[in-house]
């Protein structure tokens, strides 16, 4: 390996091998450049192109250009000194030196203009065809099965490894305004992401690409050589070197790629190394779209010469350490056994937490070479964690999807019923409500939970910066008893809790709570509930409730939950029109003629009206919550029958739409009370002899003698489906005397 005790001469003209490789770059270039001068000059002779682009001709320059350059001289002094000599001549590694120059060739083609996946595509099988002629097993025309089986392998691994820089640059269009502020402030130039189209393909390079791209033959072959992973450090460098003559105008610009490219093989052939730049101190959890769960980049260096692979590890006390949880690159998708890419201050993987505790951690990463060789570090951090989301109200956590997708709502499967078939839809709530969720940071000895406050906003929102909101509650940790483990709001606490005394401190001194024991007050949070519900007609509607939670450090986290409020009255009456209340009701008025074989029909008026939550929203579910209302008839010290309510499929049990209205708030139908038809009462159910010709049963007991006289009571029930004690509901009552005075 390169001796570090030596030091390196400049990349400059005075560098006699560095001027060898100028020189040689410029020869290379110069009859091209000569061409297109005499032809600049002299432009009658210049031919038609044609119309079209010559995919043809783009290879054939990159294949003349490349091949003037490259031989065993230039890459020898490619090489540092000892290096050179650690390798040999190039006998030894011809298969990697003929290898090297269509890293080159395709470098060059790949940057010439802007690339898709499908351009991308097109300049990899080059390459493909490129490597497995150097190598001595051109590919077939046209291509055998499994030649078309390692190409379809090449090009799924481009698609993967092509993702995140899709990812990366839409997340860049939803964040236009970060965008044009990064532009004018300087911070993008030029040179952004000039490197992108390399970095795809290093990502791509896994050992299955490596396999595919080399032939499984050939790869067996290679692979146990000490040169390999070398050979494809280099072959990413000349990669990019290509890329950056590719982009080349001037000679002052190949100058500079020359002096990149010596660079990146310098790294390629430094001694095994091995360094972690992260975490450290105190570390937030993250999300990315590529992978599962909460996670926590590692970051740092893993490569050198000899480089075989690299593992991370953690651990609790820096004794017993675990090799499981991690995802290296190329992410996606992550290999989860080891890193098999070289690292220079960049990403080694990701360390997923998601069960992990809050608290200290420990990272060991091991870098090992070909010849057993190995480097190891080892860090440190402490592990902050937050749960900072609501997950229920009054109890309720059936949520439509994932806590963290602002556009969550609770749901529920309404059952089918009479003719409403079923359906799921969105909840509403009312009255006073319990918040369930977490409110909870910590892991970090400076860094815990100072607050936590709820508040509510009218409409649906999902931004928490925005204004307009009102604060309903509010929990501060002011003191050591308050912030306790036992006060921490984790997974589904309640959050509307409020401090209460608690009996928990150890002393020998009264006067005690219990045993020993003495009272601490207001130290153990009690569950509680909003009142949500301020007046008749306020708070109903669609409402966004946000959870901001307030580090110690000052850092905020916060979460948004839309909800449905419903804190309207239902209204619910019923009434016998032929008699009024108490009063005696003859069968033989409505028995007309008194045949069992025909109904005996007894109108039941009343209301049934649930009041719709925002009457300029859209009249569905959760707007429009009106469960069902049903008719029930009790004899006075005998038993009950529920009577049908017809409907437009027929007879049900119960009612499923509104009866008439009631006049409560704006936006409810004017004109106060206003009744309808409940339901009509057959009275041959309380007739001895026709009670059995109804098309129901009627319990025994139910139905008089002729001649006979008792009370009735008339009952109704409505409810809505709100979430309310545990939903909204009425009830009326209108007792009769009926007396059977049929012969």
């Amino acid at each position: 390996m390169a001796d570090e005790k030596v030091p390196l001469q400049e990349d400059n003209v005075q560098n006699p091998e560095f001027r060898f490789l100028l020189e040689s770059l410029l020869a290379a270039y110069e009859p091209t450049l000569t061409e297109d001068l005499n032809l600049t000059n002299t432009p009658d002779k210049i031919q038609d192109p044609g119309d079209e682009p010559d995919c043809e001709a783009e290879v054939k320059l990159a294949n003349e250009i490349f091949g003037r350059f490259w031989n065993e001289k230039v890459a020898l002094a490619l090489l540092p000194a000892a290096v050179r000599e650690q390798l040999g001549p190039v006998e030894k590694w011809r298969w990697c030196f003929l290898h090297l120059r269509c890293c080159m060739i395709f470098g060059w083609l790949l940057c010439r203009g802007p690339r898709g996946i499908r351009g991308y595509s097109y300049y990899l099988k080059r390459y493909w065809m490129c490597v497995r002629e150097v190598l001595g097993r051109p590919v077939s025309n046209p291509p055998t099965p499994a030649e078309t089986k390692d190409f379809q392998t090449l090009v799924d691994a481009l698609a993967i490894a092509y993702r995140p820089y899709l990812q990366d640059q839409l997340r860049q269009v939803d964040a236009s305004a970060g965008l044009a502020h990064a532009v004018v402030a300087g911070e993008i130039d030029c040179d952004v992401e000039s490197a992108d189209a390399v970095d795809v393909f290093e990502r791509m390079l896994t050992p299955e690409a490596a396999e595919a791209l080399l032939g499984a033959e050939a790869f067996a072959a290679h692979r146990v050589d000490p040169f390999f992973w070398i050979c494809r450090c280099w072959c990413i460098c000349l990669i990019r070197y290509g890329c950056c003559l590719a982009k080349a105008r001037t000679v002052r610009d190949r100058y500079r790629c020359l002096k990149l490219l010596r660079a990146c093989i310098r790294d390629c052939f430094r001694p095994l190394t091995c360094d972690l730049t992260g975490p450290k101190a105190c570390a937030d959890e993250i999300t990315i779209p590529a992978l599962p769960g909460f996670l926590v980049p590692v970051t740092g260096t893993a490569g050198g010469s000899g480089f075989s692979h690299y593992k991370l590890e953690w651990s609790l006390n820096d004794v017993v350490y675990h090799d499981a949880d991690f995802h290296y690159p190329p992410i996606p998708p992550g290999n989860p056994i080891q890193g098999n890419i070289p690292v220079f201050g960049g990403l080694l993987g990701y360390f997923n937490t998601t069960l992990q505790n809050p608290g200290l951690h420990y990272i060991r990463l091991t870098v090992l070479s070909v010849t057993g060789a190995q480097c190891v570090q080892k860090t440190s951090f402490e592990l902050s964690k937050k749960d900072v989301r609501i997950l229920g109200v009054g109890g309720y956590f059936n949520l439509s999807s994932g806590p963290t997708d602002p556009n969550a709502m609770f749901v529920e499967t309404v059952p089918a019923l009479c003719t409403r078939p079923l359906s799921v839809s969105e909840v509403s709530f009312g009255e006073c409500l319990s918040v369930s969720g977490g409110a909870f940071v910590g892991g970090c000895e400076q860094k815990s939970v100072k607050r936590y406050t709820l508040d509510f906003k009218s409409g649906f929102e999902t931004n928490c910066a925005t204004g307009g909101w009102t604060n309903f509650w509010s929990v501060d940790y002011n003191t050591p008893a308050k912030n306790r483990f036992v006060n921490w709001r984790l997974d589904s606490s309640v959050l509307t809790s409020t401090f209460v005394d608690d009996c928990f401190v150890p002393t020998f001194v009264g006067p005690f709570c219990a045993p020993f024991t003495k009272i601490e007050p207001l130290s153990l949070l009690s569950p509680d509930c909003w009142g949500s519900r301020t007046g008749l007609c306020d708070m109903s509607g669609l409402f966004t409730l946000r959870l901001t939670v307030e580090a110690t450090d000052g850092t905020t986290y916060c979460d948004t939950q839309r909800v449905w409020l419903d804190n309207k009255n239902i209204c619910g009456r019923i009434r016998i029109d032929a008699v009024p209340k108490c009063a005696d009701l003859n069968i033989s008025q409505f028995a007309l003629p008194p045949d069992c074989s025909v109904e005996w029909k007894l109108p039941v008026s009343g209301i049934a009206y649930d009041p719709y939550i925002d009457p300029l929203a859209p009249l569905t579910r959760p707007n429009d919550n009106f469960d069902y209302y049903s008719v029930t008839v009790t004899r006075q010290g005998g038993p009950s029958l529920q009577i049908p309510v017809p409907g437009p499929g027929g007879s049900c049990f119960y009612g499923t739409s509104r009866i008439g209205s009631c006049t409560q708030c704006p936006g409810d139908p004017g004109g106060g009370n206003v009744w309808g038809t409940l339901t009509t009462f057959d009275l041959r159910a309380v007739d001895v002899k026709c009670s059995s010709s109804l098309p129901y049963a009627v319990p025994p007991g139910f139905a008089l003698d002729r001649g006979d006289c008792c009370v009735y009571t008339f009952s109704m029930y409505v409810r809505d489906r709100t979430f309310a004690s545990p939903h909204h509901e009425a009830n009326d009552s209108w007792p009769v005397k009926i007396c059977n005075d049929l012969r």
